[in-house]
């Protein structure tokens, strides 16, 4: 699951290439959806990049994807929570890796992680929301629960997308380490 060891770090010129790339991959792909909501492979990209990576990759993607998404699809309110939570879920997941480092090898638990990402997403959005739209008590989850079919087809959409986007990426950015 890893890049090989003798794999260099790459030219600043590379990684801000590879970050511009993979940041315009991902706005694409929130851009062009399909017709079920919140079914996107986004949550999986910046799972892969982060175990492929590092926590700093996955970070850095993070916020310049839904930046530059966010200048199609526009800004509000959401766009803090949302940063926020995708930052959130790749913390988590670095911290369970270093907890189990079995992670990066089995693929059936990394399936598993990049579904329950699809809901600690959708939890910290919601969180953040209630923040900034001072939502209290009861209102906060109604709110929630309200989005929690959202959540699911968030969270299916991981399931389904991510042996793919890991297999694309770890053929790309073995191809971007000898390059």
């Amino acid at each position: 699951m890893k890049l090989p060891a003798s794999a260099k770090k790459p030219s600043p010129v590379r990684a801000v290439a590879l970050l511009g790339l993979l940041t315009a991959l991902c706005t694409v792909l929130r851009i062009v959806k399909v017709p079920i909501p919140n079914v996107q492979p986004v949550t999986d990209i910046l799972m892969v990049v982060t175990l492929l990576l590092g926590l700093r990759w996955g970070l850095g993607l993070t916020v310049s994807t839904l930046v530059v998404s966010n200048l199609v699809l526009g800004f509000g309110l959401w766009t803090l929570p949302q940063i926020a939570a995708y930052m959130i879920c790749m913390l988590v997941l670095q911290a369970i890796v270093l907890m189990l480092p079995i992670v990066r090898r089995l693929l059936w638990l990394q399936i598993g992680l990049a579904g329950l990402l699809g809901y600690l997403y959708g939890f910290v959005v919601s969180l953040g929301m209630a923040v900034i739209g001072s939502l209290n008590g009861l209102g906060f989850w109604a709110y929630y629960i309200s989005g929690l079919l959202f959540d699911t087809y968030h969270a299916i959409g991981n399931l389904v997308f991510y042996p793919i986007v890991l297999l694309v990426l770890q053929q790309g950015l073995k191809r971007f380490n000898r390059g």
